[in-house]
Parts: structure tokens; sequence; C-alpha cells
């Protein structure tokens, strides 16, 4: 868990706001239609809610990896770690 991004921590949030709110809102007064429709609301709301959120999160995401190898960050498309020189493709294709 601790190496998840503060943009994964946003989606993580926002989604147990939701699922809390619609659940504290629940009366059980109310007939199963109501609670089918509203839960059906909350899964729409969510899967939009959740596609934006993923397409912020994939953007803001980080242009470098860590070499396997060393432990350094390396840019994303080299192929060759300056430091250690791990080879990645031909790891790649090893696996």
């Amino acid at each position: 868990m601790k190496n998840i991004r503060p943009m994964g921590w946003v989606i993580i949030v926002l989604n147990a706001y939701f699922f809390i709110n619609f659940f504290m809102s629940y009366d059980s007064n109310d007939s199963d239609t109501v609670i089918g429709l509203s839960f059906m609301f909350l899964i729409f709301w969510l899967a939009i809610l959740n596609t934006f959120l993923y397409v912020i999160y994939r953007v803001t995401g980080s242009k470098q990896r860590q070499c396997p190898g060393c432990g350094n960050r390396v840019k994303k498309g080299l192929t060759v770690c300056p430091t250690c020189k791990f080879n990645f493709l031909k790891n790649a294709k090893e696996i």
C-alpha cells in the first residue's frame, strides 16, 4: 500500500465516500424498486467517475520505471539501464 500514488488514494477515498453516503441514506421504509434504482444509479455514477479518474491517473503517471537489476529509476523508452547495463528487451523475451 505504500506504493500507491496520491491520485490512487483520491480514487479510493471517493469510492468509499459514495458507498458510505449511499448506505447511510438507506431508508428501510423505501420500496425495493426505489432501493434497486438508487443502487443502479450509484453504480452508473461510479462507472463514469472512475473512468474519468482512471484517465487522469494514467496521464499523471511517472515517466520512469525501476530497473530490476540495480533498482535505479530509468526513463521509459530506454532499453538498457545506464547504470548497470540491464537489458530490458533481452530479459522481457525470457519471461
